[in-house]
């Protein structure tokens, strides 16, 4: 008596197949990602300690610096109110943030161009 496969199991076999094919490429793109991930954390923190840096070399230009002294005639001091909303100082952006618009854009669909307009045959040009 010889055993003879059914359909259902070859299916079977063939569906196990590209499930394990699936989450490779799924395992793959994870370390893509976390590597991208990585690299730019890196580059966050390269950019952050070149913008430390410059900042503390323009304080120490400025504090070098000698402004001479004013000689404008004294004027009686005027009082200015104090604006009332005060801007908030511009922020470096943290590490998870960075890495979130990094996956945002990974995720994201790829730009589309708009369809051309239509324009009617009788005021096209001739």
């Amino acid at each position: 008596m010889t055993i003879r496969k059914s359909p259902i199991l070859n299916r079977l076999k063939a569906a196990a197949a590209k499930a394990a094919a699936r989450a490779a490429a799924a395992k793959e793109q994870v370390r893509e990602a976390k590597a991208q991930l990585k690299a730019a954390r890196k580059l966050f923190k390269a950019e952050k300690k070149a913008a430390k840096q410059a900042r503390r070399k323009v304080d120490a230009a400025a504090a070098r610096t000698v402004r001479p002294p004013k000689t404008a005639p004294k004027k009686p001091a005027v009082r200015r109110a104090k604006p009332r909303a005060a801007k908030a100082p511009e922020t470096m952006r943290s590490a998870a943030e960075v890495a979130k618009t990094v996956i945002e854009r990974l995720h994201a669909a790829p730009p589309t161009l708009p369809p051309e307009p239509v324009i009617p045959a009788d005021i096209a040009p001739k």
